[in-house]
């Protein structure tokens, strides 16, 4: 599988308006898991490392999870159901890693009758604890995240 990373384009002359973030930008990154995220091209350059590695579905489940939040109060039922069908569920089609009572709590919660934006916090907390301790870090050695803040060892394009 090819990851498509055009959005690593340097600045040039002919495009002035990259999206390319400055490395102190980038830097900022390293600082903690939510900077990253709270980052457009953060997040979409940790989601293509993702991909890479075939294990992107704690990111789609973090995300769905964020989306949700956001959702109108009388759609969040079944958003809910559709999410933990998609994600939290045994042998769901991109299950996620998590233990056995966050699994009940979280099933607990989409069945109270009315779920709300806190349905998920237990399960996106853990996945966001596993994400930080593994794929986060090996995000922040990788050569895509090391080109952008170690400009002075990639030649331009």
């Amino acid at each position: 599988m090819r990851v498509h990373l055009g959005f690593l384009s340097r600045k040039s002359s002919e495009s002035p308006l990259s999206t390319r973030p400055l490395p102190e930008e980038a830097k900022k990154w390293s600082e903690c898991f939510t900077t990253l995220m709270t980052s457009k091209y953060g997040s979409s350059l940790y989601r293509a490392f993702l991909l890479r590695e075939y294990s992107n579905e704690n990111l789609e489940f973090w995300l769905a999870v964020e989306y949700y939040r956001n959702t109108k109060p009388k759609k969040m039922a079944a958003k809910a159901q559709q999410i933990y069908k998609d994600f939290v569920a045994v042998q769901a089609p991109k299950e996620v890693n998590l233990d056995a009572e966050t699994r009940l709590i979280t099933l607990t919660n989409i069945q109270s009758g009315n779920p709300d934006e806190h349905v998920f916090d237990r399960a996106q907390r853990r996945i966001q604890h596993m994400m930080e301790r593994d794929s986060y870090l090996r995000f922040l050695q990788s050569g895509l995240f090391l080109e952008l803040v170690h400009t002075e060892n990639y030649p331009p394009c």
